[in-house]
């Protein structure tokens, strides 16, 4: 069984980028660019619906109903360095 660390915070960084931040002090990157062609997140392509993503117990969250695996973000981000 795999345990990830539980993700704390989200920002937008750019278009439709996420940086993560974790409760292990991790910083990641995640490009949700490509999940916007399936049909329950098409309506996220509006960017100030995409950029009004929040953190809730863990998950991402928009208030348009839509969710995303905290497991996936976690195992398919980048690390994120400063100055990036």
């Amino acid at each position: 069984m795999n345990f990830y660390p539980k993700l704390e915070e989200v920002k937008v960084l750019n278009k439709h980028v996420l940086l993560l931040l974790f409760s292990n002090n991790e910083k990641k990157t995640y490009d949700f660019e490509p999940n916007l062609n399936h049909s329950f997140y098409k309506e996220l392509r509006n960017i100030s619906l995409f950029k009004a993503v929040t953190v809730n117990d863990g998950e991402i969250e928009w208030a348009t109903g839509q969710d995303f695996c905290p497991h996936t973000l976690y195992e398919k981000s980048e690390a994120y360095y400063e100055g990036e």
